[in-house]
């Protein structure tokens, strides 16, 4: 079975193809240096550059995997969420192609696709405690087997990527800010100090809070005209982010003591710090499943991942 899939979510235009259990191609073309200066994604700039990206990443991928059109069997395509306009684009093209080539079309869920994502290269022991950590989504969610998901916890407010973003742009770093920080963080020391937020029993989170801590200290030292270190200052804001993370992750296994397998994915996924935490020995009794680091960010490889799962359970 060979699956087309489609990814047009936010702003990666990609095209994966899978055959039977390999995965042949990957081409992700990426419109981060379009939209480094807004400090953000412009989503109708975002739309207007997946039509244009579309064809020359299709026919890469078609040459670099030896198919042909007619070999494909199934074309597989982010439905939601997303943002709405690049969500449409995609699901135009993937109707589209459905239609000239005679080809079944499946809609896939963006969030599940990231899950399977980290299933790409490794194996998941059920049941399974799911951590879900990107842009616009934190969220802990429960699976009992392959394409049942639970959530038991989310944001309430910011999600972790978010807050990274806004905060890297209150110290005038680029977008976006989660790897900036990520990489500033290694090189502080601790010097200063934010809060951990969301101290309580639930397994919900919420990062607005550590946001506002973040501006609040750098509003007082600079009325206090005292030099910011960025690295030091990363290096805070980083174990006061992730920190949460751990403090949720430790109380959803108190509440589920059957796990098995711990998976993390999402593009917070790639934080080189998050990996440590969780890779740490304690943790080691159980299955720790991160994705490669090209398979944490918006990709097709994931969206395919998924299709076959849904196919071979027959889940339209």
């Amino acid at each position: 079975m060979i699956i087309l899939g489609i990814e047009t979510s936010c702003d990666e235009t990609s095209i994966s193809i899978k055959k039977d259990d390999k995965i042949l191609v990957n081409i992700v073309s990426s419109q981060i240096k379009n939209h480094i200066e807004n400090g953000g994604v412009i989503p109708e700039l975002a739309s207007r550059l997946h039509l244009k990206n579309f064809p020359l990443v299709l026919n890469q991928a078609i040459s670099e995997s030896n198919i042909e059109f007619k070999d494909i069997d199934h074309i597989a395509y982010t439905k939601n969420p997303g943002l709405i306009g690049c969500l449409k684009i995609g699901e135009i093209l993937a109707l589209t192609l459905g239609l000239y080539l005679e080809k079944p079309v499946l809609p896939v869920n963006h969030l599940e696709a990231h899950i399977y994502g980290a299933h790409i290269g490794h194996k998941f022991e059920f049941p399974a405690l799911v951590l879900l950590v990107s842009g616009g989504h934190t969220q802990l969610i429960f699976m009992k087997e392959h394409l049942n998901f639970q959530i038991i916890g989310e944001t309430q407010d910011d999600a972790i990527g978010e807050c990274y973003d806004k905060v890297a742009r209150m110290l005038g770093l680029n977008y976006p800010g989660g790897p900036i920080i990520d990489k500033l963080s290694a090189q502080g020391k601790s010097n200063y100090e934010l809060p951990i937020s969301m101290i309580n029993k639930t397994l919900n989170f919420s990062y607005s809070g550590l946001k506002s801590a973040a501006n609040n200290l750098l509003t007082k030292l600079k009325n206090q005209k005292k030099e910011i270190n960025i690295e030091d200052f990363c290096n805070a804001f980083q174990k006061a982010a992730i920190g949460q993370i751990q403090n949720k992750l430790d109380l959803a296994i108190s509440q589920f003591p059957d796990i098995k397998s711990i998976v993390v994915a999402g593009g917070v996924s790639a934080n080189s710090y998050l990996r440590s935490i969780i890779k740490s020995n304690q943790y080691k009794k159980f299955n720790v499943i991160f994705p490669k680091l090209e398979y944490c960010t918006d990709n097709a490889a994931m969206v395919v991942e998924l299709a076959s799962y849904k196919l071979l359970n027959k889940i339209n």
